[in-house]
């Protein structure tokens, strides 16, 4: 009999089957669809293709059949790039064939891949290798509809997804096949996805990617684990703590698998201070009209945060795999074979595909590296969120590169060769776009995109936070606070911070209750300054005016690099390693007391960039689109899910 483990693994894994089944019910007439068997590389097998129906109607599935679509004429569409009104309807193209469901669905596989989307009919075969998700779910959803999918995946309905789709466009569906393709349910893989703390703003649901209120970052050194920022590529898994299993393996190893109580009784525990960061932490910057970013999320500023991580360290397991790593360290061995560490986690997609990355090995064994398998987050178990039962831990890293609901250790001479090693994450030049580039990949030149792993100089404007209107009654200073960090363990040396958009600058006192040593500086300085008002602004709230101030910061580090002031030297289209100056938009009302403090409209005031969304940020994608207006079933409570803490330890 299969543990609870093995069939929460497969639940997931075997969704597609699903999807199968229903549309297969709905769209009767439709051909069945024979799929080519899928290597092990690309992680897909059909074999269990049975025994996922018989799942799926023990649990009731069949009988949720989604009923047809209400009929909506096509509305005339005006392809403003990131349109405010209905920005995912196709326009009517009268030009193009009307095609039968029955010739789409024979479209199914590498050599020929169509998809229909709300009456529009598209050919993205050219595309196999240029989804930044990986090629298993675009055969996954080849020869079907994209919207049940969209459903879930929401951050395809922004607009500019569906006009870059456009100019592959070869057809039309009739007004019957447009309502009876889309009429089949794609399984929710995050329904068992924990509750979140409703002051982690997400910028996608599914998977969840969360950023918190920066104003609060400020509030304590280490982040509070249910403000701690969420970067999830997919589904939280379900762990039981007495079923989770370490596999350590690779070049030059004795293949060992280890328990949890096995780390914890094997092994010294350590404790490192490190600040995390998304690699692509303000993506949204990048994100506009001319220049636009076609990987989600599209974070605003928040992916960072700061705890004090437990575990064991990664070079001792390492070691007792027989690994020389003190001769590895010292360079007295260098096997030619053992170049890369790589991580593969329990999370897994609808194809069965896990998660993974990779670090250098030169890492890993470095004894001043601090690299851990961590089991605790600020004092506590791993919240579900962050990785319980046991993440990797690569101080100075990009977040991407630290494995959460780890499963297996591969010492290897190559990189991970999953999608977010190779793919996501990439430094491109800014003469590189998606559209004619990324999307035909591989692009040229992938020599001069480098993979993301130790991250540039970085400091945000937490308070006042951004879009503010704050008490100016007899003021005549403001208090202006942050926090600062550097990848690769570089100190942060000064902060400067300005009140004027950057023409007048004056140093930051600098906050960090902790010791850290050279090149090891992993969490974050916090910053403070009370700057005195010009006369100038005195004078205008004497006079009962208004005043907008631009808050801004720039931090130095060990090596004296300074955050770049503009982002266009640097644009990419990944939309990672981004830290030009953030501006922070505030107005002092001088008919409000000092303490007095408020957002005004939107919280973000959609970004300082210019990014646009048809409605507040924190609900762009999830609420936006009229044909999917409701909270996703997004799960809020305060704290978030602290079930982690009744665990019992093993």
């Amino acid at each position: 009999m299969l543990s609870r483990q093995a069939l929460r693994r497969l639940r997931p894994a075997l969704s597609r089957a699903g999807n199968r089944a229903f549309a297969s019910q709905a769209n009767q007439h439709q051909q069945s669809h024979n799929k080519k068997d899928f290597n092990s590389n690309d992680g897909k097998t059909f074999a269990a293709y049975a025994g996922a129906l018989m799942g799926l109607v023990a649990a009731g599935a069949s009988a949720a059949l989604m009923e047809a679509s209400t009929s909506t004429a096509l509305k005339p569409h005006s392809r403003d790039p990131i349109a405010l009104e209905d920005p995912n309807t196709p326009p009517p193209r009268p030009d193009l064939p009307t095609i039968p469901l029955e010739e789409i669905a024979e479209h199914c596989d590498e050599d020929s891949l169509w998809y229909t989307f709300r009456g529009a009919v598209y050919d993205l075969t050219f595309f196999i290798n240029g989804h930044p998700g990986g090629t298993p779910r675009l055969l996954m959803a080849a020869g079907q509809d994209l919207e049940p999918y969209w459903e879930v995946y929401r951050q395809h309905l922004r607009g500019h997804v569906v006009d870059w789709m456009e100019k592959y466009r070869i057809g039309n569906l009739s007004d019957e096949d447009t309502k009876q393709a889309r009429n089949f349910m794609h399984g929710d893989m995050f329904e068992s996805d924990p509750y979140r703390d409703p002051n982690l703003l997400p910028c996608t649901k599914k998977p969840f990617c969360g950023e918190p209120r920066i104003d609060l970052l400020t509030n304590d050194y280490y982040t509070p684990n249910e403000l701690f920022y969420v970067r999830n590529h997919l589904a939280v898994p379900e762990i039981e703590p007495e079923e989770y299993v370490l596999i350590v393996k690779g070049k030059g190893l004795k293949k060992h698998k280890f328990t949890l109580h096995d780390l914890k009784t094997k092994f010294p525990k350590y404790e490192v201070s490190t600040t995390l960061q998304c690699a692509g932490n303000r993506r949204e910057d990048m994100h506009d009209k001319n220049h636009k970013i076609y990987i989600a999320p599209h974070w605003v500023v928040g992916a960072m945060s700061c705890a004090k991580w437990g575990g064991v360290r990664m070079r001792d397991v390492l070691k007792y795999c027989g690994m020389d790593v003190d001769g590895m360290a010292m360079g007295t061995t260098n096997p030619p074979n053992i170049k890369h560490v790589q991580f593969e986690g329990y999370d897994i997609d609808e194809t069965g595909l896990c998660y993974g990355g990779s670090i250098p090995i030169d890492k890993a064994v470095d004894p001043l590296g601090d690299c851990l398998f961590a089991f605790e987050m600020n004092g506590d178990p791993l919240p579900r969120d962050h990785g319980y039962p046991v993440r990797a831990i690569a101080p100075g890293h990009a977040g991407a590169r630290q494995c959460k609901w780890l499963h297996k250790v591969i010492v290897s001479d190559k990189e991970s060769q999953k999608s977010w090693q190779q793919k996501s994450y990439r430094g491109f030049a800014p003469n590189i776009n998606f559209e004619e580039d990324l999307s035909h990949w591989p692009p040229p030149r992938l020599d001069q995109a480098p993979i993301v792993q130790e991250m540039p100089v970085q400091s945000l404007v937490c308070n006042p936070p951004q879009n503010s209107l704050i008490g100016g009654k007899s003021a005549t200073d403001i208090t202006v606070k942050g926090v600062a960090w550097s990848g690769g363990g570089r100190k942060i040396e000064r902060v400067d911070v300005s009140i004027d958009g950057g023409k007048n600058w004056q140093a930051a006192e600098l906050y960090k209750p902790i010791e850290q040593r050279r090149n090891r500086h992993w969490a974050w300085t916090q910053f403070s300054q009370t700057i005195a008002l010009p006369d100038d602004i005195k004078d205008r709230l004497r006079r009962g005016e208004q005043v907008e101030l631009n808050i801004v910061s720039k931090a130095m580090n060990s090596d004296f690099n300074v955050q770049p002031e503009r982002m266009e030297p640097y644009w990419n289209a990944r939309g990672v390693c981004i830290n030009h100056w953030y501006h922070v938009s505030t107005t002092m009302d001088p008919n409000k007391d000092k303490d007095y403090i408020r957002h005004e409209g939107q919280e973000w005031g959609n970004t300082p960039s210019g990014g646009r969304f048809p409605k507040a940020w924190g609900d762009h994608g999830w609420t936006s689109d009229p044909k999917h207006a409701d909270d996703a079933n997004f799960k809020l409570k305060e704290g978030g899910d602290t079930y982690h803490k009744e665990q019992k330890s093993y």
